[in-house]
């Protein structure tokens, strides 16, 4: 491990010993650091996603964010990232994921460009098992976006991380991070406006997501986060086939079909 350690790392080190140890960063967001690590008595590589200290210290955040772990740590399906522990060590709460040896949808498109059609279907295909699954189950995701999800490296399976638990911070009227921004990309209409959701919103963020996936831009751009969210409530989402004219008319279908506000 190079660079500086972070005052998580070390933090959360000492509190873990001798049941993970901590390799390095993986990344950092709104909902707080993740970092690759191994199970030591299972020698394995996990993810861990520790919430970020101030709002660990918010009681109701925290249980929130608990409950909705521990709910999300129910849900068993070969497209959603498994969650193995939900834990409260003092001020530290987190938990413990499977670890994905791949990269975000969000980095395949950067370093790529668009998916092809046939790796776009397959893709769209595969998460739309895993929201079907949890929706069955009561569970909606609330934050589907490229970010979220993962493309396995060896397979190339998708699969959808932080199910269940990345709303618990939504609503916190902080945008400093860039977060919210990236979440208001491809939020639906119903939570753009504080409305109650439910299955269809999760879907319109897939078609959200499988739009930014063939185009390379989400279906909205706006200068600041009020607008790109007026923009979802207001306009109908532009026709892929618009910007992307050579996309089969089935795919094409599907992905406006979703971006539909019912």
């Amino acid at each position: 491990m190079s660079g500086a350690v972070s005052p998580e790392f070390l933090e959360l080190q000492e509190a873990v010993a001798g049941r993970y140890s901590l390799e390095r960063e993986l990344g950092r967001g709104g909902m707080g650091v993740v970092l690759l690590a191994r199970d030591v008595a299972l020698d394995r590589l996990v993810a861990i996603k520790l919430l970020p200290p101030d709002l660990a210290k918010q009681t109701t955040l925290r249980e929130r964010f608990l409950k909705e772990a521990r709910t999300a740590a129910s849900l068993s399906h070969p497209n959603v990232v498994p969650i193995y522990a939900v834990e409260e060590r003092g001020d530290l709460v987190f938990f413990v994921m499977g670890y994905v040896d791949g990269e975000t949808l969000k980095e395949r498109v950067e370093r790529s460009g668009p998916l092809s059609p046939r790796v776009a279907m397959k893709l769209l295909q595969e998460l739309a098992w895993a929201l079907g699954y949890a929706h069955q189950r009561g569970v909606i995701h609330r934050d589907v976006k490229p970010d979220n999800i993962l493309i396995e490296r060896a397979s190339e399976r998708a699969l959808i991380a932080d199910f269940g638990i990345a709303h618990v911070t939504a609503g916190q009227g902080s945008d400093s991070d860039g977060e919210v921004i990236g979440t208001a990309r491809f939020m639906s209409p119903e939570q753009a406006s504080g409305e109650p959701v439910d299955g269809r919103s999760d879907l319109y963020s897939l078609g959200a997501t499988a739009f930014y996936a063939l185009t390379a831009r989400a279906p909205f751009e706006a200068p600041s986060v009020p607008a790109l969210l007026a923009k979802h409530v207001t306009q109908p989402a532009p026709a892929i086939e618009s910007l992307h004219p050579e996309l089969p008319p089935k795919l094409a279908e599907i992905v406006n079909l979703s971006l539909i506000h019912i």
